[in-house]
């Protein structure tokens, strides 16, 4: 019984776990692998971490926990008679046998299910593995052993799904016999044997499955590393011929880019940049083929126990294979990428480099248009000096058109590939890039094509303008033989003449040569290819030698026929020069003698430039004959050496003419300071002229306000309209000065550096300009006589007035003098009565030197308005003019003596005057002597009334200040006397000053003082004398107080006795009668 419960609960368990088991199997298979059923296929399948979450009641099984496998080890010692206790257990739990039966057989039959179920799904696992591995051609080796592994896998999840169906068959026995032993407690205990055997061949079943599905699951992981790994090698095959054809297109490209410039062919850095792509990929495809290989070797590894450790191994290798056969794949597809994009990169390059082509076939034909164009006007521009009709022109003209047209052509199809390359830069496919640079290319040879027909057209335009160039260095060559047949008989000429022609004939039969290949050239159009341009470049050379010979040829002819010529230019620049010389020594002397007639210093400065200039005329004339000669012996060779000689004859000559030319412009120099010279001493003698003549009107403004006679007035005008005369040519000296100076100024730097037509014609005008000062000067100097004339007539006139003035107040102040000194004995009288009479003296001399200056002026007048101009009668002129200023000077200078006399006479009347005041003084002062000893003597009388009667006392002191007064006035007096005195010293100390006066200076400054001391002496006279009558008045007055004084004492006395007389009277009656008598005594 306790053996039919044990087998009935084992099976019951087997069932059970087996159940669990395969739950959570098919979870984790399910999770991990999805879409097994539909086929292989984990590109998005995302592998499960093997947990799940199912109810609580097999979570710890399905775990596979450890604390979950203890629970079944316990379960399965309990079953296997390990434990009596755990049986026991199981007995008391399952009281009911009938309904343990039934839930054991029920057990066992779901368990084989599951078993079958598991058996099942291996076999699947298996049959997918192999298909998968079969889908798979690369690597077959590798890929066989993987579809060995799976059909082996297939065959033994087949045998345990055969096992397992065995199984299900006896748990399905079980269960109906249990069914049907649900009241037959006996049979329900023999149907526990039956469970229990149907449990473990379930169980045996099952764990087979278990094993098969493992075995299977591993062979599937292997086989998904092995197909992974024939992936990455086949994405590292397919990168590895990406990379190469990458390259290959980046080399290519790198090949034509060469053609042009490589910076501006931005393609080709597209197609490096691809290539590198491609070339990257590679690389990575190459490390990740190498992993999943390594993982698809470690996956192998696990494939020794059907474990599931194993099976977790297996798995994470074949997920690390895949994911790096994946990255492999990615990387494969850039690399295809890159190799379309570097193809059509290539394709872009081609298009551009075609395009850059293109338009440098283009600025080729520009340049060979341009060429065109520059010959044809090469040949016209020699076809104005060939007379004949120029067929040359015409055929260069049209070469130049054909040249213009293959231009405008050869520039359309530039524009064509260059929109051909802008395609091909929006080309998404290889095909559409291939069509676009086609098309680029096709324009660039056609571009290249009419780039030929424009080098053609340019050389025939070339070679017709060579032939023409020919054509007109012979007609030169010609010309020269002509110049030189033209020098005649000059010296060395017949061997140079010879030489010319020799030379003309050489330049014919180079022009014969170069007409022949003309032909040739034009021929060359009618064959468009390269080698015709450089055929018709080498025969255009050839045509250019010609010219070239032709050249030289005319060149010997023309050095030639510029031998002769050159000697008789240096003959000519020899003479120039010894004329420049002559003519700037000239203009030194001239120069020279204006600055020394003239104080004006940019005179001198002007004359000493002349000097210095005429110096170097005569260095550079001497210079310029020595290399005269030296020309003529140079030419004086053989005549086949005569065209070598001509640079030296040429040199000599040249240097004679610039040593001649130098001579001209010093000498043009010497020229321009020497008006300048003339002008600046004419301008200076104008502005002396008007100088003068101003002063001539100042000194007869002078006379005329000093004596407003006729004569002076019309004279005084006279003077004016000259001196305005002479001012007005001082300011046209002045300008034309200014003007000769800045003339000069513009054109003497020039003047150095140049002979020119321009220079000769400011010379002339500088020349007029000095000129004009000059004559401008000549007038104001006329003007300034003429001044100077009446000045003299006026000044003479003024003379005579003043003179005969000075007499008259001479004399006025001699008869002054003798009145005033009537009361004195007088010196000074003497004095006014000898200066009276030397002014009378001098009046008479000034008066006939100015009746002969009013007679002799008008002659010399009429000389300088009639004869000026006249040289030869200058110096009439002058002695004439210097004689009335003479006489002038003579009757000033006698009218200043007389006007000395008269101010001598002057002098003289204020010394008499201050004689006389002096005798004033002194006679004030005995007065005042007088006067002092009265007032004294009043003073001294009142002072006894003043004793006697206290009322005298004021009219005491009155007298005592009168005194006082008296004796102040007294002293006052006697200083003005002293010092009218002192200044009559001082007038006659003066007066002998002013008569030994030798200039005027002197005689007014004598005067003054003289003046001033007589004057003051005069004051001081009278000072003294009014002192000595106040002195008397205030004696006076003290004689007067004291007689006050004297009266106030008698009548003090007299009232004392009346007082006397009345106290008597009082006290008497008689006193009443008394006799008035009494009142007198």
């Amino acid at each position: 019984m306790k053996s039919n419960l044990k087998s009935t609960l084992y099976i019951i368990f087997l069932y059970w776990y087996v159940h669990i088991k395969d739950e959570q199997k098919w979870v984790t298979v399910n999770a991990e692998t999805p879409n097994l059923r539909n086929g292989w296929s984990i590109k998005n399948g995302a592998l499960h971490n093997g947990e799940n979450n199912l109810n609580e009641k097999y979570a710890d099984y399905l775990n596979d926990t450890v604390e979950g496998n203890s629970k079944m080890d316990a379960i399965e010692e309990g079953l296997s008679g390990q434990s009596e206790e755990a049986v026991v257990e199981a007995q008391q739990e399952g009281e009911e046998v009938d309904q343990g039966a039934e839930e054991a057989a029920r057990e066992a039959q779901q368990f084989a299910t599951q078993a079958e179920e598991a058996a099942t799904q291996a076999a699947q696992d298996a049959e997918a593995a192999q298909d998968a591995a079969n889908k798979i051609t690369e690597n077959a080796e590798k890929i066989n052993e993987a579809v060995k592994q799976a059909t082996y896998a297939k065959e033994e999840a087949q045998k345990a799904s055969d096992e397992a169906k065995n199984a299900k068959a006896q748990a399905d026995e079980a269960a109906t016999a249990a069914e049907q032993a649900k009241t037959n407690k006996e049979q329900a205990v023999e149907q526990k044997g039956l469970a229990h055997t149907a449990l473990g061949k379930a169980k045996e079943a099952a764990e087979k499955a278990k094993k098969a599905k493992v075995k299977a699951q591993i062979a599937l992981e292997i086989t998904k590393a092995q197909v992974a790994v024939a992936e990455a090698e086949k994405a590292k095959k397919d990168a590895s011929e990406a990379k190469t054809e990458a390259q290959n297109a980046f080399d290519e490209a790198k090949k034509e880019a060469a053609n042009v410039d490589v910076s501006k062919v931005k393609a080709l850095k597209d197609a490096e940049e691809e290539a590198k792509k491609a070339s990257a990929a590679e690389s990575t495809i190459t490390t990740e083929a190498a992993s999943a290989k390594l993982a698809a070797e470690a996956a192998e590894k696990a494939n020794t126990e059907e474990k599931e450790e194993n099976l977790i191994t297996a798995r994470n290798e074949a997920t690390k294979a895949v994911a790096s056969a994946e990255k492999a794949k990615i990387e494969a597809n850039i690399a295809q990428t890159a190799k379309k994009k570097a193809q059509i990169a290539l394709e872009r390059t081609k298009a551009e480099v075609s395009k850059e082509l293109a338009e440098k076939e283009v600025l080729a034909a520009k340049e060979a248009q341009k060429e065109a164009e520059a010959a044809k006007n090469k040949a016209k521009a020699a076809s104005d000096k060939v007379t004949s009709e120029n067929e040359a022109v015409n055929k260069a003209t049209l070469a130049s058109k054909r040249a213009d047209e293959a231009l405008g052509r050869a520039q359309e199809y530039a524009t064509i590939a260059e929109k051909a390359a802008g395609e091909a830069q929006k080309a998404e496919t290889v095909q559409t890039a291939q069509v676009a640079s086609k098309k680029a290319k096709d324009a660039e040879t056609s571009a290249n094509y009419e780039r030929i027909i424009a080098e053609l057209a340019a050389e025939v335009a070339k070679a017709e303008a060579e032939k023409n160039e020919a054509e007109k260095e012979l007609k030169e060559a010609n010309k020269a033989d002509e110049e030189a047949k033209a020098v005649g008989a000059a010296i060395g000429a017949d061997k140079a003449k010879e030489k010319a022609k020799i030379e003309a004939e050489k330049a014919k039969k180079q022009l014969d040569e170069a007409k022949k290949l003309a032909k040739e050239v034009s021929s060359a159009e009618y064959n468009v290819e390269e080698k015709s341009v450089s055929e018709a470049k080498e025969k255009v050379s050839e045509i250019q030698k010609a010219v070239t010979a032709a050249k030289t040829a005319k060149e010997l002819a023309v050095k030639a026929a510029k031998v002769a010529t050159h000697i008789l230019n240096a003959e000519k620049a020899k003479t120039e020069a010894q004329q420049a010389k002559k003519d700037a020594l000239k203009a030194k002397a001239e120069a020279e003698k204006y600055a020394s007639d003239s104080k004006a210093e940019k005179a001198k400065e002007a004359a000493t430039k002349a000097a210095t200039a005429a110096d170097t005329a005569t260095d550079k004339a001497t210079k310029a004959e020595k290399e005269s000669a030296d020309a003529v012996t140079e030419a004086n060779v053989n005549p086949d050496e005569i065209p070598d000689k001509e640079e030296e004859v040429k040199k000599k000559a040249t240097q004679a003419a610039d040593f001649s030319k130098e001579a001209v412009k010093a000498k043009n120099e010497a020229l321009i300071e020497a008006e300048v010279a003339k002008a600046e001493a004419a301008k200076e003698e104008a502005n002396m002229a008007q100088i003068e003549a101003g002063k001539a009107k100042a000194e007869a403004e002078k006379a005329a306000q000093t004596a407003p006679l006729s004569a002076v007035t019309e004279a005084k005008k006279k003077a004016e309209n000259m001196a305005t005369l002479a001012k007005e040519k001082a300011e046209t000296a002045a300008n034309e000065a200014k003007g000769t100076n800045e003339s000069a100024d513009s054109i003497r730097d020039k003047a150095k550096e140049e002979v020119t037509e321009e220079v000769t014609n400011k010379i002339t005008e500088i020349k007029g300009k000095a000129e004009n000062a000059s004559k401008a000067a000549n007038e104001a100097k006329k003007a300034q006589t003429e001044a100077e004339l009446a000045a003299a007539v006026a000044k003479a006139a003024v003379a005579k007035h003043e003179a005969k003035k000075a007499q008259e107040l001479a004399d006025d102040a001699k008869k002054k003098a003798d009145e005033e000194a009537k009361p004195v004995e007088s010196k000074a009288k003497d004095e006014a009565a000898s200066a009276a009479e030397k002014a009378k003296e001098n009046a008479k001399t000034a008066e006939d030197a100015a009746d002969e200056v009013l007679l002799k002026a008008k002659d010399a007048e009429e000389e300088v308005k009639n004869n000026w101009d006249n040289q030869q009668k200058k110096a009439d002129i002058t002695s004439k003019v210097n004689h009335v200023k003479e006489k002038t000077s003579q009757s000033i200078d006698a009218a200043k003596e007389a006007k000395k006399a008269k101010d001598l006479a002057e002098i003289a009347l204020n010394v008499v005057k201050a004689e006389v005041a002096n005798d004033k003084a002194k006679k004030a002062v005995t007065a005042a002597g007088v006067a002092k000893e009265d007032a004294k003597k009043a003073a001294a009388s009142a002072e006894q009334p003043k004793k006697e009667e206290e009322s005298a006392e004021e009219d005491a002191e009155t007298a005592k200040d009168e005194e006082k007064e008296v004796e102040k006035k007294a002293q006052e007096a006697s200083d003005n006397a002293n010092a009218a005195q002192a200044q009559l010293k001082i007038a006659e100390q003066e007066l002998q000053t002013a008569k030994g006066a030798t200039s005027m200076e002197t005689l007014v400054q004598a005067k003054t003082k003289a003046l001033a001391a007589a004057e003051d002496a005069v004051k001081k006279g009278q000072a003294a004398e009014d002192a000595a009558n106040e002195a008397k008045n205030n004696a006076a007055k003290a004689a007067e107080a004291a007689e006050k004084a004297k009266k106030a004492a008698e009548e003090s006395a007299l009232k004392k006795k009346l007082k006397v007389l009345e106290i008597v009277k009082k006290y008497s009656k008689e006193g009443y009668n008394t006799d008035n008598s009494l009142l007198t005594q």
